[in-house]
């Protein structure tokens, strides 16, 4: 009888002893952050642009193109503008620059379009 109660409480402490060693393991290994390699793609494109734009080193016509070129083709960027983009960054981009498209040359607009249709003119009031 003794044995039988013997081989059951070494049987628990078996797995008390794996089941704590699981736990010890699973708290004291933490995920190795992922940090970009490169510092260029660390950069956010679309912060960049609007930094130079603010500032006056890129024109209006750069700054719209660019900024499509940010959302839809990134390796079209000038070296200095490539980095990454936020996940929700592209319909504000899109909404900033159909808001503008009127008042960009025509041969941006015409890049442009390729990618982004221009909002319709608002309609005028009819005076009855």
């Amino acid at each position: 009888m003794k044995l039988i109660e013997l081989r059951k409480r070494n049987n628990l402490s078996n797995y008390f002893i794996i089941i704590s060693f699981i736990i010890f393991q699973s708290c004291s290994s933490k995920p190795v952050d992922a940090k970009p390699t490169d510092a260029q793609h660390s950069k956010n494109s679309i912060e960049l642009l609007r930094n130079d734009h603010r500032s006056k080193k890129i024109s209006n016509d750069e700054y719209y193109l660019y900024l499509t070129f940010a959302i839809f083709s990134p390796e079209s960027l000038p070296i200095n503008y490539q980095g990454t983009v936020g996940p929700k960054d592209g319909t504000p981009v899109i909404m900033e620059v159909k808001r503008a498209f009127h008042t960009l040359n025509p041969e941006n607009q015409k890049i442009i379009r390729q990618w982004i249709r221009p909002l319709p003119r608002k309609p005028t009031k009819r005076n009855p």
